[in-house]
């Protein structure tokens, strides 16, 4: 997310002395991608610019637009989100209707899915031959897409709620979190990933749109509210569902501030562990153990208005995507979990996201 070659890299141990003294040749081939962060930056809108940026977590080294520079060409228009299966990447590209599928660890393209995932968010593999899209643009309220990978098409839409947004996969179920997408929904639908039928729904707050999982296996579902631009008084009521995974039964219901707030709150994350969430809300960031009643909001965490949050695994690391004012390249901003900055990083266009590798 600069310094690294994007072909691969050849170490060649070469005939060391005369061909008689029965040395080998050798090549072993290191992929500059396999570990490391990935900046997902969404780029203008309608502009076809998005692109993928690469930081070295040791020496914070950044290589801009990776995909750019081994494919000669950008990714597309609004990059989305991304993340990878059995040595694939797939870059969902909102406003260009497709998924773009690379080699993840070299990220040349090998293909891409074009029919069936019009205005498409999130993907979740849940084999190495089946994948789920979500899409707003599919029927009148959005679908969720079936996607035979090996193949690189979509067999099947799964009608949902309006706007299906985030997703996660547990056990044989999918929770499709129905944001509204330019309207309102309340709703999360759970599919049978061996169905592909809708098996149940779950009324929860207004606008769900993120969803982790914890430590005990309970499903956080996170509902910003109706927007504070179109509400007659500017406030809204944002909350956290907690949602047995077991009996897909609401257990727990969280006011975000423990009343109507000025704000819709966004970017829900877990650490490692599952034990801490975090999220975002107007300049700052918050945070809240999944052990809480309550979710204050008087104290951030960090004060910083960020575009996108992700929690590095590898190093217990918060990472924030500060897009600035929109035009320009934005940054990336580490933190120590107690919300001391480690550093920041210049980066492409409205970075929104990260996928830690």
């Amino acid at each position: 997310m600069k310094k690294i070659s994007i072909h691969h890299i050849l170490v060649i141990t070469a005939f060391l002395g005369s061909l008689s003294a029965c040395k080998v040749n050798t090549e072993v081939t290191v992929e500059p991608y396999e570990s490391g962060v990935l900046v997902l930056e969404e780029g203008g809108f309608t502009k076809g610019n998005a692109s993928v940026s690469f930081i070295n977590r040791q020496t914070g080294q950044i290589t801009p637009d990776i995909f750019k520079k081994v494919n000669s060409r950008a990714i597309g228009d609004v990059l989305q989100s991304y993340t990878e299966l059995a040595g694939r990447g797939y870059l969902v590209v909102n406003n260009s209707n497709k998924v773009e599928i690379v080699d993840a660890n070299t990220f040349k393209s090998v293909g891409s899915i074009e029919a069936g995932v019009d205005q498409c968010r999130y993907i979740v593999p849940v084999s190495n031959e089946k994948a789920y899209v979500s899409c707003w643009g599919n029927s009148p309220n959005g679908s969720v897409a079936v996607v035979d990978l090996a193949n690189k098409v979509v067999v099947k839409q799964v009608m949902t709620g309006v706007g299906p947004e985030g997703m996660l996969v547990k056990g044989s179920d999918l929770y499709v979190a129905n944001s509204g997408g330019f309207d309102t929904d309340n709703t999360v639908s759970i599919i049978n990933t061996q169905t592909d039928a809708v098996t149940s729904t779950i009324t929860v707050g207004d606008v769900p749109t993120h969803l982790v999982i914890d430590r005990n296996q309970d499903i956080w579902v996170l509902c910003s509210g109706k927007p504070t631009w179109n509400s007659p008084d500017r406030l809204t009521k944002a909350e956290l569902i907690r949602i047995n995974s077991s009996t897909k039964q609401i257990v727990g219901r969280i006011t975000i501030g423990g009343k109507n707030i000025n704000g819709n709150p966004d970017n829900l994350i877990i650490n490692g562990d599952g034990t801490m969430l975090y999220f975002t809300l107007n300049n700052a960031v918050y945070s809240m153990p999944v052990s809480a009643a309550t979710a204050p909001i008087d104290t951030p965490l960090i004060r910083k208005n960020l575009y996108g949050l992700g929690y590095d695994n590898a190093t217990n690391t918060i990472y924030g995507a500060y897009a600035g004012d929109f035009s320009q390249n934005g940054y990336v901003y580490r933190y120590r979990t107690g919300g001391q900055v480690i550093d920041s990083l210049r980066v492409g266009l409205i970075p929104s996201g990260f996928y830690f590798k």
